[in-house]
């Protein structure tokens, strides 16, 4: 017999037999359950961190929506003639939209 100390490789299969033995499941499949479980955080992880993603976009679209609306108020109240050209546009869009809304 050659009796050599095995390396961590080595003991890392045979506990994983004996767990999968004492379990009464074969190695392989102890060993698919494994990667599926990592498969399963993965999806888990990316699914979380895709909603975090979408919650900071849509928190950023409020902010930008809110300094939007402040700024038209703002230039609203000036009369029509010292309004910038580009917010006249803007606001007869809106008004436009706003009239075929009702």
């Amino acid at each position: 017999m050659n009796d050599q100390s095995g390396n961590v490789i080595t003991q890392f299969f045979a506990w994983l037999a004996a767990i999968s033995a004492a379990l009464g499941l074969s190695t392989q499949d102890i060993v698919f359950m494994f990667f599926g479980l990592i498969g399963v955080l993965l999806s888990l992880g990316s699914f979380i961190f895709g909603r975090m993603d979408a919650r900071k976009l849509h928190k950023e679209d409020e902010k930008r929506t809110k300094l939007l609306e402040k700024y038209f108020e703002d230039v609203h109240q000036l009369p029509p003639e010292q309004r910038p050209s580009s917010v006249k546009v803007v606001t007869d869009a809106i008004n436009r939209i706003s009239a075929n809304a009702k």
